[in-house]
């Protein structure tokens, strides 16, 4: 990861911005069913979607920005996303189906680390898909946020809901007692009666890495 990093900044070398997202407007969630908020998100999310997003790849005080379509199918877990510099030049197209990344194309300097494929699908993945908390999860309730909290190997993913809408805002991945990796999500918008997140960040704790990927378009929905 330390190499694919390396070699993107060497590419296309520009300043970093802050974050341009609102802040999520807490309100009281008490006296709401967490059961109940669950179910209402999954009845609201997009199974099958394609989005443009622009995308900054932030490290340090360093960053690679692109922007393309991205095609989910949350129900198959398949997606296909192609990368695009400002000035039209493809820096990557690739796709995941069936557990398998496909490599269509990725520009010759990116293709010299055999992982980066891998590394786009798994960050793709940690944002796009299981975004439903298992109705076993544990729960805990505050004031202005409900947390569900699933185990997987070594650890539990965390899905905190919070805001007007109940929507999901962060989740977080945590093993072997350290958080690993966030996903945060703002200002969502609705269309065709699902809800997208305009604003998405994502940071990798032990690379110390962010995301910051911004809605640009939504061309398609179920």
């Amino acid at each position: 990861m330390r190499k694919i990093i390396t070699i993107l900044f060497t590419l296309f070398l520009c300043g970093c911005s802050s974050i341009p997202f609102k802040r999520i407007e807490y309100v009281s969630l008490e006296g709401i069913e967490p059961q109940v908020v669950r179910l209402q998100f999954s009845q609201r999310i997009p199974q099958s979607f394609e989005v443009v997003n622009s995308t900054v790849f932030a490290y340090r005080h360093l960053k690679l920005s692109c922007l393309g379509p991205t095609h989910v199918d949350t129900l198959k877990q398949n997606f296909s996303v192609v990368g695009l510099n400002y000035v039209g030049m493809k820096l990557f197209e690739l796709s995941f189906k069936n557990g398998t990344v496909d490599s269509k194309y990725i520009f010759p300097e990116l293709a010299k680390r055999g992982d980066f494929a891998q590394a786009v699908c798994e960050d793709i993945k940690k944002i796009y898909f299981d975004r439903i908390p298992a109705s076993e999860s544990s729960v805990i309730q505050k004031r202005h946020k409900i947390i569900f909290r699933q185990a997987q190997s070594g650890g539990f993913l965390e899905y905190v809901f919070a805001g007007r809408d109940n929507l999901l805002i962060e989740k977080n991945s945590y093993a072997n007692g350290r958080k690993l990796w966030s996903v945060f999500y703002y200002e969502y918008v609705v269309n065709e009666k699902k809800v997208f997140p305009v604003g998405i960040i994502l940071r990798h704790y032990p690379y110390n890495y962010q995301l910051v990927v911004r809605l640009k378009e939504i061309r398609e929905s179920e």
